[in-house]
């Protein structure tokens, strides 16, 4: 139901008729905020009006009251109080009428709407006050906290071939973050491997367009050369018709929604405004930039450059100057889920220490924990998981605490490393902090090319820190949509792969699927900003590790991984994957392909002997290798001896300076 009640008062008589209303409220009994307060302020009001929105509030209503508004009933407590200080709508916040949604209590969600001359305070308490009012709570913002201003690509693309790089996007040897290979241009420090490992996992799955990303961030330019083609399409709505096609409670509706637009329709995406920075669009080029189509970056769902890039759905909750409103954070997850994106990427979140538990935040930021837990409950039919992933940013604070959202049990909250292979100087770490991504590190650079050891990305010509089409930034937003990318390109190769998995099983697969950072957190020095940079406090607090794509794909196969120290020889025993002790089966030969010799360097031919493989790498990279034996005896049957059968199996190697992590991907 919506009030449209357009009666206006002067501040003074609002003042007037707000204080009256309040003085019939229950006598102060306690303070909070610094302010006395009524009992029910107390027992309703569930977080503070510091960084609230002053137009607008949250109510929870009885489940009674909720009803009777669904059904266009009027409640005439609620009437009486809107008209009396001038509201001007109370609309329901969540458009889904499911039994999901109504299960969660999505339905008893409303937001109501004033004029900026009354105090937000004022009206909680006298919402508070009402008895069809269960819980208020503040529209808060979250401001945005970027690790840099963005820059402009300004180099000459590297030369191409010295990369062995499988695509011909002309910047994609410039995106360390995807191929590390101890580039010094990056940075003096740079470090072969400090990247998420995904150069060989490309040749096996580059994507699929069934799945979809959804960026909540600042609107995605949907035109960008090296975007368009991977951009999700409503093609249930008619473009500009000024009709809601799909009754899905948003008109025109192409590639997703602007949720701060004040407009009537339609809500157009921006990405121009004054004060946007370009943001939503380099994080969507990470995700899904269009591969192989011989201009710009790469993306690292982006596909093979025959339209098999994963979607990238734009969320808008970020614009110009104006900040997320926690509404406008749930309708986006919402609109997410009901719209068919598995993925929310979320490169946002509140300052490390803010909020210290889960609890806390569920009781604070209730109405945004009801969005995401509608969309972490909204298995989408495509999918081959059982729940939709979340995925946040940890924050840019350097603090010994991830932030909230991203800090939640339920959803995956995202670290940062420069090319040095080292966490950045601005990330949150410690608890809350599952896995760690590139996202850059310019304070390691004391050069005119700083900037290359930051993260290069699409980004809007219109913005006037650009005026190009490709550009750096780094921070925890940029380490972020690395994840989601390498989740999105998981659940693809699930799917191409025809398997299913619990929420569960393939998350412990993301977990597990990490390179070692404590090996250089413990061993080696950093210099940020020309000072020496304390490591010590990160030992074991960036999660798991650094993801690795290619490990995450031989988990989803079911392929042995087996990690070997490059540059060293190294004897990896194969009993757990051939069967058992090694005088149960006789080895023929290790069979590698010539991408095997390439890819990890090797110089001379891997064999067994007493059950261990006996290997050296070279360099860091990953590839398969298939081991032949006989089981039953030490040669094969014939017709005239009786002898074992031949099999073989494929293992999967990989070659890391670290070796395999101490704690093995858990912490």
């Amino acid at each position: 139901m919506k009030y449209l009640s357009k009666i206006t008062f002067s501040a003074l008589c609002a003042a007037s008729i707000l204080a009256s209303a309040c003085a019939e409220l229950n006598d102060p009994v306690q303070f909070v905020d610094g302010k006395e307060v009524s009992v029910a302020y107390a027992a309703k009001v569930v977080n503070s009006e510091e960084d609230a929105d002053r137009t607008s509030l949250l109510l929870f209503l009885a489940d009674e009251a909720a009803s009777q508004m669904s059904q266009g009933m009027s409640i005439p407590a609620l009437d009486e109080v809107c008209e009396s200080v001038g509201v001007k709508s109370v609309e329901r916040l969540f458009v889904s009428n499911s039994d999901m949604a109504r299960s969660r209590g999505m339905h008893r969600w409303y937001l109501v709407s004033f004029d900026d001359q009354v105090n937000p305070f004022e009206m909680a308490e006298l919402f508070s006050s009402l008895s069809c009012v269960d819980k208020v709570q503040y529209n808060t913002v979250v401001s945005r906290d970027y690790g840099s201003e963005g820059t402009p690509y300004s180099y000459a693309p590297k030369a191409y071939g010295e990369f062995a790089l499988p695509y011909n996007d002309p910047l994609l040897p410039d995106q360390w973050h995807y191929v590390n290979n101890l580039d010094i241009s990056v940075a003096e420090t740079s470090r072969s491997g400090a990247d998420i490992n995904v150069k060989n996992a490309w040749k096996l799955c580059a994507g699929d367009p069934m799945v979809i990303v959804a960026v909540c961030d600042e609107g995605v330019k949907y035109n960008h050369p090296d975007l368009i083609d991977n951009m999700w399409v409503n093609e249930d709505e008619i473009p500009g018709n000024g009709i809601d096609d799909d009754n899905n409670g948003y008109v025109d509706d192409i590639h997703g929604w602007n949720f701060l637009s004040t407009t009537d329709y339609p809500k157009t995406i921006s990405w121009s405004e004054d004060g946007d920075k370009g943001h939503g669009t380099h994080v969507a080029g990470t995700v899904a930039a269009v591969n192989h189509n011989g201009i710009g970056v790469g993306g690292v769902a982006g596909g093979s450059g025959k339209g098999d890039g994963v979607k990238i759905m734009s969320c808008q909750v970020f614009s110009g100057n104006s900040s997320a409103t926690v509404a406008a954070r749930a309708k986006a997850y919402e609109y997410a889920a009901n719209n068919g994106a598995c993925i929310l990427q979320c490169s946002f979140g509140l300052s490390g220490g803010m909020v210290t538990s889960d609890g806390a935040f569920d009781m604070s930021y209730g109405v945004e924990r009801a969005g995401l837990d509608y969309f972490f409950n909204y298995r989408q039919p495509y999918s081959p998981v059982d729940k939709n992933f979340a995925i946040f940013a940890s924050g840019n604070d350097g603090y010994h605490l991830a932030g909230y959202p991203a800090a939640h049990r339920d959803y995956i909250a995202v670290s940062a490393i420069g090319p040095d292979y080292l966490p950045a100087f601005y990330t949150n770490y410690g608890p809350g902090s599952n896995i760690a991504a590139p996202g850059g590190d310019a304070s390691i650079n004391r050069t005119a090319e700083s900037n290359r050891a930051q993260v290069l990305s699409t980004v809007p010509s219109e913005c006037p820190e650009y005026r190009t089409d490709y550009g750096y930034m780094q921070g925890t937003s940029m380490a972020c949509p690395h994840v989601s990318g390498v989740v999105a390109l998981g659940l693809s190769y699930a799917r191409k792969l025809g398997k299913e998995y619990s929420y569960d099983d393939f998350l412990a697969m993301i977990y597990t699927s990490v390179n070692n950072l404590d090996y250089y957190i413990e061993t080696c020095s950093k210099v940020s900003n020309g000072i020496n940079f304390d490591l010590t406090p990160y030992w074991q607090q960036m999660g798991t590790g650094l993801i690795d794509t290619w490990r995450l794909f031989m988990q989803i196969e079911g392929t042995p991984s087996l990690v070997a120290k490059t540059g060293e020889s190294v004897k990896l025993s194969l009993n757990e994957y051939m069967g058992g002790a090694a005088a149960n089966i006789t080895y023929l030969a290790v069979e590698a392909d010539e991408d095997a010799y390439e890819s990890l360097g090797l110089e001379e031919a891997p064999y067994v002997k007493n059950g261990k493989l006996n290997i050296r790498c070279t360099k860091d990279g990953s590839a398969k290798i298939r081991i032949r034996a006989i089981a039953g005896g030490p040669v094969l049957g014939t017709d005239g001896v009786m002898g074992g059968t031949e099999f073989s199996k494929e293992i999967s190697i990989l070659s890391r300076e670290a070796g395999m992590a101490k704690n093995g991907g858990w912490l």
